[in-house]
């Protein structure tokens, strides 16, 4: 068990906060969250202010319920598969009060400076109007969406129309009778441009690259995740890793098969040919492309110039008279500013990454592993700085794990040497990535980061489910199991079945994980069923 008496501070309470505040917690150690806000949740709770918050109706998850859960905390089961925000707010409150978080927890605590003092080997926190405190280690925790992106526009000075961030939509109705651009074809371009439709008199969606366009359901109903199984993601990160031009070309052309079988996109639209995966995740999205086709959302070029107090210039030479509002939804800029700058992970960012068209003027932080400090690994760390195809609650809740069974002493850092070639591949891979087009900072290999993460959490993941003597002899005494957890639905829950005398267990994985299995097969059963009567 970690050490009772070292102190944890945690800055951040949204998503990556909460579950790092709860495994941490697990192995002992003495942890306080802290938020500037009222409530927990982060970006997941809906507030009125200029502040990153979802629509608690309009906003619908993206990532089904059985696979973007924490891994020992299921939805509801009355919850639907493709939930709204507002249960998403309901499922953390929940998750709180399970595991008894709350004393734990100071909201409104406005953390202003985290500082080291080397003298006395702690972590200063100072907090707003309450001095200061002293910790062994902090987690900094305030997630990729703190500080708003927004290009610099030709001629803004003359538009006398409003600008804002996408942060700030709040209310589509607010916007009625207008005529409103929408710059940015991604998820949150895509979820602004179709709520404001019947409110706003004009929706233009303006945008300079392509994008895949994915449905949430397939085959009549069916999460389009729910067809991702282990072995698929395994077979998957190992193309990506070993082949990555293969792994490139087959999985581009499958997400396209899957957009041309459920939508007939045009031409105008201009929505293709699609930036690869590896530059741009796919729109999820049930009723863009009818928007497009209705004409109620106008996809247009990417804005050139703003040439009058209401009219834009395209890129293409188009003119829009008589906009109202222009809308940037073209994401954030990671900010590390509640760090003093002598342990700001960004501070060194190489050149190359500067230098590279698809970095976009954001920070690369140097990392291990995109969550522990080279300047301090062993009380310094970050959550939220890696990502890849998946969903954000199971992947930190897996880098939480494995931060906490490193700082425990169960899972040792190799050598500052080895770490810090380590961080030089990441950063060759993601600088190449730029220099071809758009890249996410924390973009990481699947493979390589999991296989890290699940040795150090000790999930057993690779060990049990691969080809060693422990996977053999699991095949061989629980065969329907192991069939589940390789070829069933691919739950989070997974990452707690295994002993291994690291990280937790949670005894009621393997009958979640059944339980998930039944209700996916009885609800496939009567599609089926009721697709056959429609045709007899």
């Amino acid at each position: 068990m970690g050490d009772a008496q070292c102190t944890i501070a945690v800055v951040g309470l949204g998503v990556l906060g909460l579950v790092t505040v709860k495994n941490l917690l697990e192995e002992g150690f003495d942890v306080t969250g802290f938020d500037r806000e009222p409530f927990v949740g982060g970006l997941w709770h809906y507030t009125e202010d200029d502040r990153t918050s979802v629509l608690p109706t309009a906003t619908i998850i993206n990532i089904s319920k059985e696979r973007g859960c924490f891994t020992d905390f299921p939805f509801p089961e009355d919850t639907p598969s493709h939930c709204t925000a507002g249960h998403v707010q309901q499922y953390l409150e929940s998750y709180i009060e399970h595991f008894k978080l709350a004393p734990h927890l100071r909201l409104s605590t406005s953390v202003k400076r985290v500082s080291r003092d080397n003298v006395a080997n702690k972590w200063v926190v100072d907090i707003d109007g309450a001095g200061s405190e002293y910790f062994d280690k902090v987690i900094i925790a305030t997630g990729i969406n703190s500080s708003p992106h927004v290009p610099k526009l030709e001629g803004v000075e003359a538009f006398e129309g409003k600008c804002l961030h996408s942060r700030a939509f709040k209310r589509p109705e607010q916007f009625k009778g207008q005529k409103v651009v929408v710059v940015g074809l991604g998820n949150t371009g895509a979820d602004t441009s179709v709520s404001l439709v019947g409110q706003a008199d004009k929706v233009y969606l303006s945008h300079n690259h392509g994008a895949i366009i994915m449905p949430r359901t397939v085959n009549g109903g069916i999460p389009i995740d729910h067809t991702l199984t282990s072995r698929m993601t395994k077979i998957q990160s190992l193309l990506e890793y070993y082949l990555p031009s293969v792994y490139e070309m087959v999985f581009n052309a499958a997400l396209k098969k899957i957009q041309n079988a459920n939508f007939k996109l045009k031409p105008e639209w201009k929505v293709y040919p699609a930036p690869s995966l590896k530059h741009a995740v796919p729109i999820i999205s049930d009723n863009l492309v009818a928007n497009l086709e209705s004409g109620a959302v106008q996809s247009v070029a990417g804005i050139k110039r703003v040439v009058g107090p209401h009219e834009l210039e395209l890129d293409d030479g188009t003119r829009l008279e008589g906009i109202d509002t222009i809308i940037w939804a073209t994401g954030y800029r990671t900010s590390f500013s509640v760090l003093d700058p002598e342990v700001d992970p960004t501070r060194h960012t190489t050149p190359r990454w500067a230098a590279a068209k698809g970095s976009r003027g954001k920070p690369l932080p140097r990392l291990y592993q995109n969550v522990i400090s080279l300047d301090h690994p062993d009380s310094l760390a970050f959550m939220g700085c890696g990502a890849f195809a998946t969903g954000a609650f199971p992947l930190n809740d897996v880098a939480s794990m494995a931060l906490a069974q490193v700082w425990k002493g169960a899972s040792p850092l190799p050598p500052r040497g080895e770490m810090e070639r380590a961080v030089d591949r990441q950063h060759e891979f993601v600088c190449g990535v730029a220099e071809s087009g758009s890249a996410v900072p924390g973009w990481v290999r699947q493979h390589e980061w999991m296989a890290w993460a699940n040795a150090a959490a000790g999930t057993g993941v690779d060990e049990y489910l691969g080809w060693t003597l422990a996977g053999w002899k699991f095949w061989y005494r629980d065969r329907e199991f192991c069939r589940l957890l390789v070829d069933g639905i691919y739950t989070p829950h997974l990452f707690r079945v295994f002993e291994t005398g690291k990280r937790k267990t949670w005894e009621g994985a393997r009958t979640e994980i059944e339980r998930v299995n039944r209700a996916v097969a009885a609800a496939r059963a009567a599609r089926d069923k009721k697709a056959k009567a429609k045709t007899v």
